[in-house]
Parts: structure tokens; C-alpha cells; sequence
């Protein structure tokens, strides 16, 4: 995957939109009211410092199709750039849990690389006075090893708020396992 477009849209799902897939399925039976905010960074106009939504008037997704199909639509007007960071994502997340009155949510943040300032380590202790959990899922090839610290080693946290996944080994292990079985 080295070197190699993630969001390249094509007639297989690229891993984003794969691990869209996966997550929703796992958390659409919790979601009561399927509204679904969705936003974008790392792109030319939000760099580290902002995010955008994936509907000009902030709404949110009413499905996890929607979703992907949304994505799918974005994707080709957005020009990649760096730098990226999690903090702009995670205080939108912040602020909807605010605006719901404190009502329980899950940040899910697909991201092909971590980033590696201070910044990052603030908003992870931060979050966890929030009623949000942060699941990073990895894709590609990474690194990973800063991920693993903010799920493992962050011990002053109110409670255990950021797991982080690598999504690109799982699925690997997954094709792996299924080609030893045929």
C-alpha cells in the first residue's frame, strides 16, 4: 500500500470506504436516531486546523449509506494536503456533545498516519471529561506507534476514552485466514 492513493475511488471499495462499511455494521444497531455528523480534514482548506463537513449546512448523514455515498461524492473535489491533526475533529466532536446536552457519542476517525505533536496528547486527556469515546482506525501502512500509546499509555484520563485500530492488519489477517481455508 506504500506510495499508493487510500481514497483512490474505483470499482472495489478503497479503505476508507471499507472500513466505513465495517463500522457500520457494527455501530448502526447502537445509533437510535441515525443521524450520523460526518466531517473531512487534511485537505488543502482545513490543513491542522479546521474540518469540513460533508454537507455545506453541517447537517449530518441520515444513514451509514448515506455515508459512503457522500464520501464518494466529495472525494474527487478534495486536494489532499498536510499538515493533518486529530484536535480540530475531536472538538467538533466535543462541541456536538455539548449541543446534545451531554449525551453519550462515539468519534470514529479514519486516518491513514498519526501525528505527532503535543497537541494530540492534550485533546486525548481533554475528551476523556467528555461522554465521547475515539476509535482511530488506521489504514495503510502508518507508522502506528503513537496510535498505540494514545489506547495504551495515557494513564491520567477520567476513563479509558480512545482505542485505537489497525484496520489495513485486521482486514490483512482476514484475507489471510480465508485464503489458508480454501
Amino acid at each position: 500500500m506504500h506510495g499508493k492513493n487510500l481514497h483512490f475511488l474505483g470499482e472495489e471499495l478503497n479503505p476508507y470506504e471499507q472500513a466505513i462499511s465495517i463500522i457500520s455494521k457494527t455501530l448502526s444497531p447502537f445509533d437510535e436516531d441515525n443521524l450520523i455528523p460526518c466531517y473531512g480534514f487534511g485537505d488543502s482548506s482545513t490543513h491542522d486546523e479546521d474540518v469540513f463537513s460533508f454537507y455545506p449546512d453541517d447537517k449530518p448523514c441520515y444513514s451509514f449509506e448515506e455515508v459512503l455515498f457522500r464520501y464518494r461524492e466529495l472525494v474527487p473535489r478534495i486536494n489532499l494536503a498536510g499538515p493533518t491533526s486529530f484536535a480540530p475533529i475531536t472538538e467538533a466532536a466535543m462541541g456536538i456533545v455539548d449541543s446534545k446536552g451531554g449525551q453519550y457519542h462515539v468519534l470514529v476517525i479514519i486516518a491513514d498516519g498519526q501525528n505527532e505533536r503535543s497537541t494530540e496528547f492534550y485533546i486525548v486527556l481533554l475528551v476523556s471529561e467528555y461522554p465521547l469515546s475515539k476509535i482511530l482506525a488506521g489504514v495503510g501502512d502508518g507508522p502506528w506507534d503513537l496510535m498505540h500509546k494514545f489506547d495504551n499509555y495515557i494513564p491520567a484520563r477520567a476513563f479509558d476514552n480512545c482505542q485505537f485500530v489497525n484496520f489495513t492488519k485486521i482486514m490483512l489477517k482476514d484475507i489471510l485466514t480465508s485464503n489458508k481455508q480454501t
